[in-house]
């Protein structure tokens, strides 16, 4: 909600719910070793031969630990507690391995056992509070933190778990109440005064909440940032005299105080004063005190009004202060060729995004944002080499072995292209099984248009083994088996599903219905081309709807279908023949 509030919980350390809750995890890993040691006298086994007996086991099971044999070691905690039913430590380390099997109840149990034994061992409350979280008891996890704060009185670690918890149970009194208690302890701070603020906020209690900013102003006056807050506050809660009365009386004593200045440079921008929100938005930005990402927001927010209006040069002068200010910043270069994207300058976009990459190489989204540009602007040999560079740096990522295999097949470099695609088909994991599909596809596409058919053909059988669902390679080989006149039930029941999936896609209806066509289902044939030809009316489409129609007997509409197909860009010999005879003329696909 706030800007100025929001940077300054970045430091906060208490513990929130979901951190409790990690509890667990670190307390079952923790090395216990000391644990043992460390058993009261009162624990300790006094029969001399069965406290060796005991020992043995308990070291044996700390030793099958430490290989994460955990069953094995829970068997020998097992054999110290049938020698020594009492004793917490053990139960606790039989708790562990149980948590580390899988077995939370019987984990949760032991845990129990060794609370019981040892009621006075702080750290085994605190993983049976972690486990009550866990299972939303938060009553009984009140309970304990309440009991192990006052035992443990300013430990201030139980007080913001209380807090966290009193917060989820909506119990305001007590949360106020622990708020208080922990300014008491470690006095007034910025971090217990934002969660006072807060808490009174959502009680729409402005007043108090005015009243802890000011308390920490006055114990801190020389931070002109809690001012600021005050004056952010005023203003979100629609008191914009007394709000715009601090943020002004914060600029007197620091002339670019950045957090004054956004709060008002968002006043100016509402009330439609351009003139005076450029001016607060200009200045801000040399303030070195304020975190850039709280200057990045507003910044792009202005800047997309300014592109909307058309003021170009303001936009670019903003820029211009910006880059000044933080000329080593990936993200202002990434912002800077986003508003070049906007505003069709390429060049400059790609140049901006390559200084971005530069000094921020692990920002996949640069890389992502400069190949696009490559690849709408058909620079296949940037977008190639870009490629290359991405993948060393990503090589999980998919998309850029896809941009590698088609900037090849784009340069007429089909040999390397499907050397390629076999060397990712040998080495992307296993479970890249949708990517491979992709690629096995583009493959059999291209050894089709080399006629080598077998090969091919076992392609398009592997993509779709890899992705049942990859309804392009399945389009694709049903209407190449068709045109091969092989297997047309199967190519009909790959067509078929590919329509199903998508029923107003043309090009699958159009395949559809010339499987149909070839085997001599004409009616059929021209439901389903027809209803293609509703989404699209390409050459291809059309000279498919002659040929229907000419076996239906329609020869004057099938030659006015070809003559469409002809208008449509459709040069073929077959369909010019076709036109001149007025009569079919199938292509022979041999195939074999």
């Amino acid at each position: 909600m706030w800007l100025v509030v929001k940077n300054k919980f970045k430091q906060m350390k208490y513990l929130s719910l979901l951190i409790i809750f990690f509890l667990i995890n670190f307390a079952l890993n923790a090395q216990v070793d000391s644990i043992f040691d460390a058993k009261i006298e009162a624990e300790q086994v006094r029969d001399s031969t069965a406290q060796q007996r005991f020992d043995f086991h308990f070291y044996e099971g700390e030793k099958l630990k430490q290989t994460a044999d955990y069953r094995s070691a829970a068997q020998q905690y097992i054999e110290c507690l049938q020698i020594d039913s009492l004793n917490a430590a053990a139960w606790f380390e039989l708790s562990k391995m149980y948590q580390f099997t899988s077995q939370q109840k019987n984990a949760q149990d032991a845990l129990l056992r060794a609370v019981k034994i040892a009621p006075e061992n702080s750290f085994y409350r605190e993983i049976q509070a972690a486990y009550c979280i866990q299972n939303r008891d938060y009553e009984q996890a009140i309970s304990i933190f309440e009991s192990l704060a006052k035992k443990h009185n300013g430990k201030l670690i139980y007080l913001y778990n209380l807090l966290d918890l009193y917060n989820a149970k909506k119990l305001n009194n007590k949360t106020l109440a622990t708020l208080n208690k922990i300014e008491t302890l470690s006095g007034i701070s910025e971090e217990i005064t934002m969660l006072k603020v807060d808490f009174f906020s959502k009680q729409n209690q402005h007043k108090k909440a005015v009243k802890e900013l000011k308390k920490l102003i006055a114990k801190y006056p020389a931070e002109t940032n809690y001012e600021a807050v005050l004056g952010q506050y005023y203003m979100l809660t629609g008191d914009t005299v007394s709000g715009l009365q601090t943020l002004n009386n914060v600029l007197k004593k620091r002339q670019n105080d950045g957090y004054a200045l956004l709060q008002l440079f968002d006043y100016y921008q509402n009330k439609r004063q351009e003139e005076s929100a450029n001016d607060c938005l200009n200045r801000a930005l040399s303030d070195k005190n304020v975190d850039i990402a709280d200057k990045l927001e507003p910044f792009a927010r202005y800047i997309n009004t300014l592109i909307d209006k058309k003021n170009y040069q303001q936009a670019e002068n903003l820029f211009a202060e910006l880059l000044k200010n933080y000329p080593n910043e990936s993200e202002v270069y990434s912002m800077y060729a986003a508003y070049f994207i906007d505003t069709e300058n390429v060049a400059q976009a790609e140049e901006n995004l390559a200084t971005a990459i530069s000094l921020s190489p692990d920002n996949e989204a640069n890389w992502k944002n400069l190949a696009e540009i490559y690849a709408k602007n058909d620079s296949i040999t940037q977008l190639i080499e870009l490629a290359e560079k991405a993948e060393k740096i990503f090589p999980e990522a998919s998309l850029w072995a896809y941009y590698r295999v088609m900037g090849l097949l784009k340069l007429d470099k089909k040999s390397d292209a499907l050397a390629l695609i076999d060397d990712y088909i040998a080495n992307f994991a296993e479970s890249e099984k949708a990517f491979k599909s992709l690629i096995l596809s583009i493959k059999a596409d291209e050894l089709m248009q080399q006629k080598n058919y077998a090969e091919a053909f076992a392609a398009y059988e592997k993509s779709i083994e890899y992705n049942p669902t990859n309804l392009l390679a399945m389009n694709n080989y049903a209407y190449f088996l068709s045109e091969c006149g092989l297997e047309l039930r199967k190519a009909e029941n790959l067509s078929g599903k590919t329509i199903q999936a998508e029923s107003q896609n043309a090009t699958f209806l159009d395949t559809y219905a010339w499987i149909l066509f070839k085997q001599g289902d004409f009616r059929s044939a021209k439901f389903y081309i027809e209803r293609a030809l509703l989404y699209d009316s390409n050459a291809e489409l059309l000279e498919h709807y002659g040929d229907i129609l000419f076996h239906l007997n329609e020869t004057e509409k099938a030659v006015e279908q070809w003559i469409k197909s002809k208008i449509a860009g459709n040069n073929s010999e077959f369909l010019t023949k076709k036109i001149d005879t007025k009569k079919y003329f199938p292509k022979e696909e041999n195939c074999k």
